[in-house]
């Protein structure tokens, strides 16, 4: 079987809901020990590279499997993707994901759960710095999550913004409302989505509220990152779905006494972590992108959707 963007965009919702199954399971059975779940690997042809996530998610979905995509500057921002889902107990191939969107939707599902574990539960107010094909599906998984009333966005392109916020509003019933600057979004936000491909911090830490929770999704390097430093060494507590993805990085941006500090996410969706502990505290999600959780979206897609 052969699933294409087409054939995930035909029922939305339905889709939403079984990438995050799919990502939950495989969440959980990080938890327990039944995922593999290798740091990505890549495969340089010059001008671009091929980049591999492989995994094996043992009791939920049985599913194992790769994802594969280029990063060739020429191509569209997207870039081009598949995933490659097989039975984890026999071996049979069980279909094929095309295109960009499987993994553009997982990443913001991983992202959703961060949300909705570790914001408060009084959290009003949903923050968006970006607008970009990512962002848009950060925003409407974190709508899924958590009940919020009102979203900001800010990205340096008008145009850019007032996209995000008609695509926003045809798929919510929440009001979007597009800002002029990072710091009318950073201010106002009590749960605040990075999602930029910058290489320089895109706010002041010294904006962030009490009690905020972040998630980040931009690069995150020493030669790069997107999140001001400080906002992640002044975090009460610091999650990621894939703490050995970030010791694999070749000049994370973070010092290793911070890193020593990552909690994973899975943790706090088995429940052996209590993530947020007081209204006050501010939590920052590292999105590093869980190797496994691929495949067993993919398995629950070919299943609800075959």
């Amino acid at each position: 079987m052969i699933l294409t963007d087409a054939d995930l965009e035909r029922d939305l919702d339905r889709t939403l809901g079984l990438v995050l199954a799919g990502v939950k399971d495989a969440l959980l059975s990080h938890a327990e020990g039944q995922l593999e779940a290798p740091p990505r690997f890549a495969v340089d042809a010059g001008p671009g590279r091929l980049v591999f996530t492989v995994g094996v998610e043992r009791a939920y979905t049985k599913a194992m499997g790769f994802r594969v995509y280029e990063t060739f500057s020429g191509s569209s921002p997207e870039h081009g993707q598949i995933v490659a889902v097989f039975d984890a107990e026999d071996g049979r191939l069980l279909g094929l994901v095309l295109g960009n969107l499987l993994g553009a939707l997982r990443t913001a599902a991983l992202n959703a759960v961060a949300v909705e574990h570790l914001a408060r539960e009084d959290a009003a107010t949903l923050g968006v710095l970006g607008a970009g094909f990512q962002a848009r599906w950060h925003a409407l998984f974190a709508l899924r999550v958590r009940p919020f009333a009102r979203v900001f966005v800010y990205s340096r392109k008008p145009e850019n913004r007032a996209a995000f916020v008609r695509w926003l509003s045809a798929r919510s019933n929440r009001p979007v409302v597009e800002k002029t600057c990072a710091e009318a979004v950073v201010r106002e936000a009590e749960v605040l989505l990075e999602v930029t491909s910058a290489r320089a911090p895109v706010f002041d830490a010294a904006w962030l509220r009490p009690g905020v929770h972040l998630n980040t999704v931009g690069p995150k390097l020493n030669s790069g990152h997107a999140l001001p430093l400080e906002a992640a060494l002044e975090a009460d507590l610091l999650v990621s779905d894939a703490p050995a993805q970030l010791a694999a990085y070749d000049g994370y941006f973070l010092p290793e006494a911070a890193r020593s500090r990552v909690v994973p996410l899975s943790a706090l969706v088995a429940g052996s972590h209590p993530g947020r502990r007081t209204p006050d505290e501010r939590t920052v999600f590292l999105s590093a992108g869980l190797a496994g959780t691929e495949p067993a979206a993919a398995r629950r897609l070919l299943e609800g959707l075959g």
